[in-house]
């Protein structure tokens, strides 16, 4: 007897997505999303990711992926409610400092839990708020598991500010304590979303590996957000240059779509992330793979260092292609940024 794999009686609040570049500024959008009625805490948890990759590479079946999405979610949510998994660690992007309203998970430790506590997620539209990374290119899963569920948000940077991150993120890839999903080709560790060009992401230097990966991840990503728009479905999208530049209007963007309102946490929230900014980069570092530069420090400045930088280590070919991206980049999110691209020869 074959059946089919089902979770059944699910919660019905909102699952609000977080997607993005490894350092391309979803703290920022999630502190803010933090901040609205009904929102618990941000959570960073690879499931989600790992679930939505072995799905699409095939290595798991339909009714599984959709019956482990649906029933992580609601226990992840079960688990916030009632004080569980906790993050107390103080410099932590998900842990109490960076998260609005941390008193109230701290009183939560002592809480009974029970079956009333579902009835309250459901009730009450208690939204889940998840972060993730580059994970829209295999998101149809999500859609099939959470269907009006889902709040998916895609924050976009500009590729000049990515590059130091996606370098530092792929330049310790081997190390032990890196969990991205990956695949093996002739003996070397290949990042799930590079296993279309493994040979050459393989045989590519770590400056070739950034370029490459950021160029061919956000040509992934623009084909990804114009089919979810062909088919009618919901999607966000703000750019990191905009958010920081003019935050009102992304919150303004986000209480339309969420449905959800700010309160007095949002105006912390803005102090706590330096908003808004004159200088795009100059913010707080949330993570390893922050890029953040002085305030004192020009954009122009920061822009030719970043280019300078590429010139020098990176090959003809790869160059071309990360400059593609950048026009392409421009043209979709426009910004003070764009006004430098015709500065790299």
């Amino acid at each position: 007897m074959n059946l089919e794999l089902k979770h059944l009686n699910s919660f019905t609040n909102d699952i609000i997505v977080v997607d993005g570049f490894w350092g391309g500024g979803k703290s920022i959008v999630t502190s803010m999303i933090g901040s609205l009625t009904g929102v618990e805490k941000k959570k960073v948890e690879h499931v989600y990711e790992y679930v939505c990759i072995a799905h699409a590479a095939g290595k798991m079946n339909h009714d599984a992926a959709i019956a482990f999405l649906k029933i992580y979610a609601d226990l992840s949510q079960y688990n916030n409610l009632i004080g569980r998994e906790v993050n107390l660690r103080w410099s932590d992007d998900s842990g109490l400092r960076n998260n609005p309203g941390s008193l109230t998970y701290l009183r939560r430790l002592f809480h009974p839990g029970g079956d009333e506590v579902a009835t309250i997620i459901s009730k009450e539209n208690l939204a889940l708020l998840i972060a993730s990374h580059e994970l829209l290119s295999v998101s149809d899963i999500l859609f099939d598991a959470y269907g009006r569920r889902l709040k998916l948000i895609e924050v976009v940077r500009h590729p000049v500010h990515l590059f130091e991150n996606v370098r530092s993120y792929i330049s310790k890839f081997e190390r032990a304590r890196e969990f991205t999903l990956s695949f093996e080709f002739n003996d070397e560790k290949i990042p799930w979303f590079a296993a279309g060009w493994a040979e050459e992401f393989a045989n590519s230097s770590i400056v070739d590996r950034a370029l490459l990966s950021i160029a061919r991840m956000q040509r992934s990503m623009l084909s990804t957000i114009d089919q979810i728009g062909a088919d009618g479905r919901p999607l966000l999208t703000l750019s990191f240059e905009n958010t920081v530049l003019n935050p009102g209007e992304s919150l303004q963007q986000l209480e339309s779509f969420l449905a959800r309102k700010q309160t007095r946490r949002t105006k912390r929230v803005f102090k706590q992330q330096s908003l808004p900014r004159t200088n795009i980069s100059a913010g707080k570092a949330t993570s390893a793979f922050s890029f953040n530069t002085s305030s004192s420090v020009t954009e122009d400045e920061v822009y030719r260092k970043v280019t300078q930088e590429i010139s020098e280590y990176g090959t003809a070919s790869a160059i071309g292609e990360y400059k593609l991206a950048i026009g392409e980049y421009n043209k979709r999110w426009p910004s003070p940024l764009a006004d430098f691209e015709s500065s790299w020869a």
